[in-house]
C-alpha cells in the first residue's frame, strides 16, 4: 500500500523522518534518487538518522555498521539486513510502500 508521506522530497544529501502505525522510517535523497528504510539499526535500537550517508549507504553512529540503501545489506555479514521500502516521487508528493 502506497502512503503519501511528504509534499516534497528531501534536499539532496539530507534525511527526513516520518512515522506510520507506530513505526519510524527515514527518507533520504542521494545522488538524485530517493530511498526509504526503517529508522532503527537492526543491530541496536538507535535511530539511523543520527548517522551519516556515505556513498550509497547509511552508517550507524553507534557501532559504525553501514547499510546499503538499495538492498539493506550490512557491511558485517553477522548483522541483520535493514528493511528498505519502495519510494516514489510524484507531482503531488512523495509516496512510500510500507507493509
Amino acid at each position: 500500500m502506497l502512503i503519501k508521506i511528504f509534499e516534497t522530497a528531501p534536499k539532496e544529501g539530507t534525511m527526513k523522518e516520518f512515522s506510520y502505525e507506530d513505526k519510524e522510517y527515514f527518507v533520504v535523497k542521494n545522488n538524485g534518487k530517493i530511498f526509504c528504510a526503517d529508522n532503527k539499526c537492526p543491530h541496536e535500537d538507535i535511530k539511523l538518522t543520527l548517522g551519516c550517508i556515505k556513498g550509497n549507504s547509511i552508517k550507524c553512529s553507534l557501532h559504525g555498521y553501514s547499510f546499503d540503501l538499495v538492498t539493506g545489506s550490512c557491511s558485517d555479514e553477522d548483522v541483520d539486513r535493514l528493511n528498505t521500502y519502495s519510494v516514489e516521487e510524484r507531482n503531488d508528493g512523495v509516496y512510500v510502500e510500507v507493509l
